[in-house]
């Protein structure tokens, strides 16, 4: 598994614990180069409080993350 792989996957795993609790989730849709694309599903993916892109901007500032 490539190194930036690894860390969505990190990061998917410790956000998607908090959004359990309102029943959504966070999954992985893919990755080319630097930019990663994430699936929010459930409640928070309408959430005005971005959890997903906060988790993501503050442990890999340096992709570019587009939520579905």
């Amino acid at each position: 598994m490539k190194e930036i792989e690894k860390k969505v996957h990190e990061v998917l795993h410790n956000v998607n614990w908090l959004l359990e609790a309102h029943n959504s989730f966070a999954e992985l849709i893919s990755i080319r180069g630097k930019k990663v694309i994430i699936k929010c599903v459930g409640h928070c993916a309408d959430c005005e409080s971005d959890c997903v892109r906060v988790a993501f901007r503050e442990r890999m500032p340096d992709i570019y993350l587009v939520l579905q």
